[in-house]
């Protein structure tokens, strides 16, 4: 996962921050697990989803369980300390200067239930979110829930005139971004002293380091 960035001065930028389409391919089929349901087909029918139909209400019917899963950047101050390290490697006109940068990233995820089970998944949503196991496939992609979770939110919709079961949940995640900047560094310069003819250097010589 990440991205790899080449800019016009040569330099390259290798960050492993996680795209939003990335961070909801992970934690779409980690939310089938915690609320007991076998993976399926992603698309409109499937109980667990990351998208919003572009036309009509988020569910077929009432009677219909479905989970949305949303993931934004969110807004922490550890976001603004970078750990920020230098290395060099090869030789000569080989060499090349590294420059790596390690911060943390928020995330806000949040899951949106519909049904007449609404609540009850999003209850055990909170609860996978404390096991070890959800815990430990959400650390090999580098995120780390916030402990002080908050309780589920029920807020029932009025949709045809008639009145769904709707449930809210939504934790803070934080994420360790590690990035890298390429770029081969000068290994020898060449000085020309001139004494006002432009065309004539007094001296010429070349500074290897």
């Amino acid at each position: 996962m990440g991205t790899s960035t080449s800019y016009p001065n040569g330099q390259a930028l290798i960050s492993s921050a996680l795209t939003v389409a990335q961070i909801n391919a992970l934690l779409v089929p980690l939310t089938y697990g915690m609320i007991g349901l076998p993976v399926t087909p992603p698309g409109i029918t499937s109980p667990v989803r990351d998208v919003w139909p572009t036309e009509g209400q988020p569910f077929q019917d009432a009677g219909t369980d479905v989970c949305y899963v949303k993931c934004v950047p969110h807004d922490v101050d550890y976001s603004r300390v970078r750990d920020k390290t230098l290395s060099q490697s090869g030789s000569g006109d080989t060499t090349v200067l590294t420059e790596t940068w390690v911060y943390t990233k928020g995330w806000d995820i949040a899951w949106t239930l519909y049904g007449p089970n609404s609540e009850d998944r999003a209850r055990m949503i909170r609860s996978a979110l404390f096991m070890d196991y959800f815990n430990d496939q959400l650390n090999l992609s580098n995120l780390y829930p916030v402990p002080d979770a908050p309780e589920v939110t029920r807020m029932p919709e009025e949709w045809n005139a008639q009145w769904i079961e709707r449930a809210d949940y939504h934790i803070v995640m934080y994420e360790q971004v590690t990035e890298t900047i390429t770029d081969g560094i000068a290994t020898s310069v060449e000085v020309k002293v001139f004494d006002g003819s432009p065309n004539d250097p007094v001296a010429d010589f070349t500074v290897t380091t």
